[in-house]
């Protein structure tokens, strides 16, 4: 269960404790934010299991990649030429798109959702995203 809350080394209704895992060395500035403002907004006594902080990792490299892609457009501009000489679009532009895409299905896999909330299956959460569009509710 992803997210789950962990009650000292029971799961069970004994004192609940908050840990913090150090940010990986392998991150950057960006990630590392990333990294610490996702850890630190999960509720006491909450933690992620191995999967998901390998999924939070790869999320905050994510994020050190296109911040380094934004510098490159920032230094270059977002149009270069083609090799006939039209104007195209910077390659950085679309790999960062990607990694755009790529971050957030990395940190929709984590499924960090409130503890109290029921536990739906993607087939009800497809039908809810629907109706809140449908009905104008975000």
């Amino acid at each position: 269960m992803p997210g789950r809350p962990f009650f000292g080394r029971h799961w069970g209704l004994i004192a609940m404790t908050k840990r913090i895992q150090a940010v990986p060395k392998s991150l950057g500035k960006p990630g590392g934010s990333l990294w610490k403002a996702i850890l630190g907004d999960l509720e006491d006594g909450w933690e992620l299991d191995k999967r998901e902080l390998h999924l939070l990792e790869r999320a905050c490299r994510c994020e050190d990649e296109m911040r380094e892609l934004e510098a490159v457009v920032d230094k270059e501009g977002s149009m270069g030429r083609g090799s006939t000489g039209q104007a195209v679009v910077h390659p950085a532009i679309l790999e960062g798109r990607q990694l755009k895409l790529t971050q957030l299905r990395l940190l929709s896999a984590l499924e960090l959702e409130d503890p109290g909330a029921q536990l739906a299956t993607p087939a009800s959460k497809r039908a809810r995203r629907a109706a809140q569009s449908r009905w104008g509710r975000n």
